[in-house]
């Protein structure tokens, strides 16, 4: 390209030094002017003149035209280096400055190519990190933060303007963090530890050096495990439980086998008596195994939930029928509280009477004499320390079923829905059951949109809310 320039900046003065040199030949030339030496050198001086004057002439028309293309590739040059991509690129100059242009166009639509692709990945990466479970944060060698996700955010109860630029040690803040981040600089090797952040909350920390040519970084992974703790610790109490439950009918099985192999069965009337015992303590073993089993499938959703526009006496009725005999002979009094106006409910209607059942009956095994008082409300009128339970929920019935027994005692309150756990008060009175009855109920108000709790004072009775969506 150099050459074909040279010859483009040559050629016009030798075109115009040969015209010159043959002009002042022909001037010359004539016979006239040969014998004058005055003439010789008008002739000679005209055409230096000439010569000088187009040689300035053709440079200022060449220097003007150059300056021009590289002042536009200068300031085109300037704007690209102060971040305007997109600026007008020239790519019709012609000459060597247009291909020079060009191949600096190329150039830069090359790199527009490639920011933009760096662009892309950088937003995808933003977008990966942002909807992330765990917690991420990217750290200098120094130690300051330089990126930080949502997900880190929360579970450090920090936020992205607070740690972003600030030293990792004072966003972390926790002593066990901080110091598995010392190790972690110290070491240069990746460190991981699980811990307990605060009560209820537990994370697994990894923090891994960085290094890529010359960029190095620390990677901060956070998880939540609180979960998969309380999950384990569930798994515990579920074993611990059943083995409880099933090692006091088992017990007695036992007990029964070895009184009818020792001597009982010499005697009809106590092998009778045995025999029986020993049905009662299959039966409880039967019923909770039923239980366990109809537990598993209403979590597992494999007990359909039949919904349809059902009455509210229709739900009620039976269940207060069933038990009607043992509360007369208990003196108890069941008591229906029902106004007439009350909509249909959307309900699984032998689903809500299982329901029903279960904590009638419980009132039953819990109230000794008194009164047990089955009640529904629209939810737009009950009182207010209902109605704090149900805000924001769609228009709704809201039942409830009372009793003025023994109560629950408050430690117990927030776990009686809980699979097998029963309150001291029940196992020391020798109350039967296995303790699935409401942790069932609790699943299927659940599958029906709904909502239960308890309220309960000791020694004053407890009240069973739940609410179905009105059809």
């Amino acid at each position: 390209m150099m050459s074909r320039m040279r010859w483009r900046i040559i050629l016009p003065y030798a075109v115009l030094v040969i015209l010159m040199m043959g002009g002042l030949y022909f001037n010359l030339s004539q016979p006239s002017c040969y014998r004058h030496t005055t003439c010789i050198r008008t002739a000679v001086f005209i055409t230096a003149s000439l010569l000088i004057l187009a040689s300035t002439v053709i440079g200022l028309i060449i220097s003007s035209r150059l300056e021009k293309q590289l002042n536009h590739l200068s300031d085109l040059s300037k704007r690209l280096i102060a971040g305007n991509r997109h600026a007008p690129l020239p790519r019709h100059e012609q000459g060597e400055i247009g291909v020079f242009a060009r191949t600096f166009s190329q150039l830069v639509d090359h790199d527009n190519d490639l920011i933009l692709k760096l662009q892309e990945e950088r937003d995808q990466l933003s977008k990966v990190l942002v909807y992330m479970a765990d917690g991420v944060i990217i750290a200098d060698p120094l130690g300051h933060v330089r990126q930080i996700n949502p997900a880190a955010c929360r579970l450090l109860g920090t936020t992205a303007d607070k740690a972003v630029e600030h030293m990792l040690a004072e966003v972390l803040r926790h002593h066990e963090l901080i110091g598995l981040w010392q190790r972690c600089q110290q070491e240069n090797e990746e460190q991981f530890a699980a811990i307990e952040v605060e009560q209820n909350l537990f994370l697994q920390a990894v923090m891994t050096p960085y290094q890529h040519k010359d960029f190095q970084a620390y990677l901060v992974i956070l998880q939540d495990l609180t979960t998969i703790r309380r999950l384990e610790t569930v798994r515990r109490d579920f074993i611990s439980n059943i083995s409880h439950e099933l090692r006091t009918p088992l017990a007695s099985l036992r007990a029964v086998v070895e009184t009818l192999q020792v001597s009982a069965l010499e005697d009809p009337p106590a092998a009778r008596r045995f025999l029986s015992r020993a049905e009662h303590e299959v039966d409880t073993i039967m019923q909770m195994v039923e239980e366990l089993l109809e537990l598993s499938r209403i979590e597992s959703g494999r007990v359909p939930i039949r919904l349809s526009p059902t009455a509210v006496t229709d739900l009620i009725e039976i269940p207060v029928e069933r038990f009607k005999a043992q509360a007369d002979r208990d003196h108890i009094d069941l008591i229906l509280n029902l106004p007439s106006d009350l909509p249909f409910v959307l309900a699984d209607a032998d689903r809500m009477q299982q329901v029903i059942n279960n904590l009638v009956h419980n009132a039953l095994k819990f109230t000794p004499e008194g009164s047990i008082t089955i009640s529904a409300l629209r939810s737009k009128d009950t009182p207010k320390s209902v109605r704090k339970h149900i805000r924001g929920m769609p228009p709704s019935v809201v039942f409830s079923v009372k009793d003025t027994g023994s109560g629950i005692p408050a430690d117990d309150l927030p776990r009686i829905f809980e699979r097998f756990y029963k309150s001291d008060r029940a196992r020391t009175r020798g109350q039967g059951g296995t303790g699935l009855g409401l942790a069932i109920a609790r699943h299927i108000i659940h599958a029906h949109h709904g909502i239960i709790w308890a309220e309960s004072k000791e020694n004053k009775g407890s009240t069973f809310y739940f609410t179905l969506r009105t059809a």
